[in-house]
């Protein structure tokens, strides 16, 4: 994967926006002495590292070692928090470190089964890729492995709309955050029509391979509900962080809370569907398999008896008049005949057969 860094600079001024090269990033860095000021539109508490009126949105792809030594010297990072971008813990949380918030979230993309070769696990139609976020009062740092488009489409946006920027960074990371999660709905749309797809099966016709479709499927909801439920919570903690800084992003929070609870929601319905689907074919592959042994049950009993008279007439003794009979064996093989129709009919009334 090759590494592409995108910076934007705003600068709130002279309403202007411009991309930085790694040797303009570092000189975008303000001495100590003009790090006093205060920044509208961040989270209180965070410590500015860009000059007044500028905003700092660097987003790095598939980054590399000299990106991690970049960003711990620019932005004065936690050695820590370093290793916690390089390890991809793969959980999302929020961690306050002060002077910035720490934030891992999830983009999800829906990989058709051609395309799952490349993948680490070939049967799981989930791409999953993670995104490590770093907020200060007038930046915004995202690092993932691979593009993105929800980031390719904000950044085209925001090149064609600088005065976005004017918001500041908490709303800049509303902004990364909630086309991210949009992202989710055609997906969770994709699976829906999957359940539709299943359950359509199922009362079709009885198919052997289906409970490994609706597990496979079951894994990836579970795969989205370990990804919604915390990511509901790290927006929970933000929705907090805004209140503390005057509440004027609330809305904006708001939107994203109410997103992940919709996305938690559907993966919880969808679960249960399938959980009901999953009985349902249990069900009948145990009411199939009841009718296999009627069946079995019935055909033995009807072999059983002339079996049984069979074995009597075979036994070697002197004294069996019947076997010393003209008709005997005419009698007895007619009897066999008899009583076999007689519980073959028995059993087709009874829906054994």
């Amino acid at each position: 994967m090759w590494r592409v860094i995108s910076a934007l600079l705003y600068n709130k001024s002279d309403k202007s926006l411009r991309a930085l090269d790694a040797e303009q990033l570092m000189q975008t860095q303000p001495i100590n002495a003009d790090r006093d000021h205060v920044v509208e539109g961040g989270f209180a508490g965070t410590a500015p590292h860009c000059h007044k009126d500028e905003l700092l949105w660097l987003d790095i792809t598939a980054p590399q070692e000299s990106d991690y030594s970049t960003l711990q010297q620019r932005f004065s990072l936690h050695p820590m928090v370093v290793e916690d971008i390089k390890s991809r813990e793969g959980r999302p949380k929020l961690h306050d470190y002060r002077d910035y918030l720490y934030i891992i979230f999830h983009a999800l993309e829906y990989v058709p089964e051609d395309e799952r070769k490349d993948q680490e696990d070939e049967h799981s139609p989930l791409l999953i890729t993670e995104i490590d976020c770093l907020v200060g009062p007038d930046y915004v740092v995202t690092l993932h492995d691979k593009p993105l488009k929800p980031f390719h489409d904000l950044h085209t946006r925001w090149l064609a709309n600088p005065q976005l920027m004017n918001a500041g960074a908490a709303f800049l990371l509303y902004e990364v955050m909630d086309e991210v999660l949009d992202e989710y709905f055609p997906l969770l749309d994709l699976l829906d029509e999957q359940i539709d797809v299943f359950e359509d099966r199922l009362f079709q016709e009885f198919q052997e391979g289906l409970s490994a479709d609706v597990f496979s499927l079951k894994r990836c909801l579970l795969q989205i509900r370990r990804i919604a439920g915390p990511t509901r919570d790290v927006v929970n903690i933000l929705l907090r962080r805004d209140a503390d800084s005057g509440g004027k992003h609330f809305a904006y929070f708001q939107d994203l809370y109410d997103h992940t609870n919709r996305i938690v929601d559907m993966v919880d319905t969808f679960r249960d569907l399938l959980s009901g689907a999953l009985d349902a074919y249990l069900a009948m592959a145990s009411n199939r398999m009841n009718a296999v042994m009627k069946t079995l049950t019935s055909m033995s009993i009807i072999l059983l008896i002339p079996t049984l008279i069979a074995g009597i007439y075979g036994m070697n003794f002197d004294n069996m008049p019947e076997l010393h009979s003209h008709n005997g064996y005419f009698m007895v093989l007619g009897s066999m005949i008899a009583i076999a129709l007689g519980l073959t009919f028995y059993f087709k009334r009874k829906g054994w057969l």
